[in-house]
């Protein structure tokens, strides 16, 4: 036959003539020298070679319950509130306070959405279904209502491109599968309902979020830091909620709803950032760095900048030439009359004006950035994929204390000075 097909094709090999340039590929059929059908050869062969595992890099989020009133513009029949009433308390964000009426700033923060349900049956109980937002893998699946915030939940690994994601689902009733089970969109999870501490059968509802992984040592984190309280005894492993840092879930809805989905680097580019922390780099890959951008290369440098969103999710970075001897604070986002400047309880007054990293804060970043012990030059420029802009954000001095009752109706002490566990992650 002869030379069936002379194409010489590998993955990222495809050869350079000596002045640099690509070649013309030639593509012929049969016998040396015998007839060519080049253009209808190169069609096939193309089809062929292109027949590849479809691309998820933009995921078309579905809504997890039969609740669309979001996509309607109708948000007072979507969102959930917490017993203040206050329908944004039930979105994303620095949208709860432990202030009394009338609230002047809203420094909790949520970590999700809360979705009503549409059906219940005579004793009030919800009915909806909770459904796959995408194709994915089911992580986690916590049947102890008592052991979490979030009472029964699923957690599911999808991959956004090449980076993981996970929605967590919570307030579940019940649960209908198990770790290990592969969904698919719209695939059965369990039951909306209201298990989880503060909440009572009239504010059921659906908490969801779509997150980041930050550190999968965390439990050997924990282990090995003995951080205290805050975060043990750690009952869910590297499934802990101090560990799943998010963004909001709903522009996501709503741009797949307008057939307009988001891959992972755009949806990040639209977070706020501002919040600079400055550490020493570290000595191994730390897993944050997958969906981080650098701004300059940092390769061989001592000390890193972090910018992160006012919550802690880690966005860009960059080298420093100032020495660091633990995490400190750069520059903070917000103002003193802004739920951001509270930093989700990573900030407290420094006793002179300004702002410093709380113990939490501090513990944060020790486990962000905790890898194993591996000696090797410290390199970073490998990590990271082409930054962004950074902004130059400066520091705003002065802290207010506060302290008061959660808005789920559980007392507890506020988060910007003591960094409660329970305001740190709140439903």
């Amino acid at each position: 036959m002869g030379n069936l097909l002379n194409l010489g094709l590998g993955r990222g090999d495809r050869p350079r003539s000596p002045d640099g340039k690509s070649p013309s590929w030639k593509i012929s059929i049969g016998r040396s020298g015998g007839s060519s059908l080049p253009i209808l050869f190169a069609l096939l062969t193309s089809a062929v070679l292109a027949q590849e595992k479809p691309s998820t890099e933009r995921i078309s989020w579905q809504f997890p319950t039969e609740n669309r009133y979001l996509a309607e513009e109708k948000p007072e029949k979507f969102f959930q509130p917490t017993i203040s009433r206050r329908l944004k308390s039930g979105m994303f964000g620095f949208v709860r306070t432990s202030d009394p009426e009338p609230a002047r700033i809203f420094e909790r923060f949520h970590k999700g959405i809360d979705i009503k349900p549409l059906r219940r049956d005579a004793q009030g109980e919800p009915l909806d279904v909770v459904r796959a937002i995408a194709d994915g893998l089911v992580v986690r699946v916590n049947e102890e209502e008592k052991i979490s915030d979030y009472g029964k939940q699923v957690i599911v690994r999808h991959l956004w491109g090449e980076q993981p994601v996970y929605s967590i689902y919570g307030h579940l009733a019940s649960t209908a599968v198990k770790v290990g089970q592969a969904v698919k969109t719209g695939d059965p999870l369990g039951v909306m309902g209201w298990t989880g501490p503060g909440l009572d059968r009239s504010r059921a509802h659906l908490h969801l979020e779509i997150t980041f992984q930050i550190n999968p040592r965390f439990e050997e984190w924990v282990k090995t830091a003995k951080p205290g309280r805050l975060w043990e005894p750690n009952r869910h492993g590297e499934w802990n909620g101090l560990n799943l840092m998010g963004i909001d879930p709903a522009p996501l809805l709503l741009a797949a709803r307008q057939e307009k989905p988001k891959t992972w680097r755009e949806a990040l580019a639209g977070q706020p950032g501002g919040f600079v922390v400055r550490v020493a780099a570290p000595k191994a890959r730390v897993n944050w760095t997958d969906w981080v951008q650098v701004q300059e290369n940092c390769t061989g440098q001592e000390t890193w900048e972090i910018e992160m969103t006012p919550w802690g999710l880690p966005l860009r970075v960059s080298a420093s030439a100032v020495p660091s001897n633990g995490p400190e604070l750069v520059a903070n986002p917000g103002r003193p009359n802004e739920g951001k400047y509270y930093c989700r309880g990573l900030v407290e007054a420094d006793g002179k004006g300004g702002m410093r990293l709380s113990k939490f804060g501090r513990q944060y970043l020790e486990m962000m950035m905790f890898t194993i012990r591996i000696p090797s030059k410290r390199l970073c420029g490998i990590f990271f994929r082409k930054a962004l802009p950074i902004q130059n954000p400066s520091t705003t001095p002065g802290i207010s204390q506060r302290s008061s009752q959660r808005e789920d109706g559980v007392s507890r002490p506020s988060c910007q000075l003591k960094g409660s566990l329970a305001a740190l992650i709140t439903r």
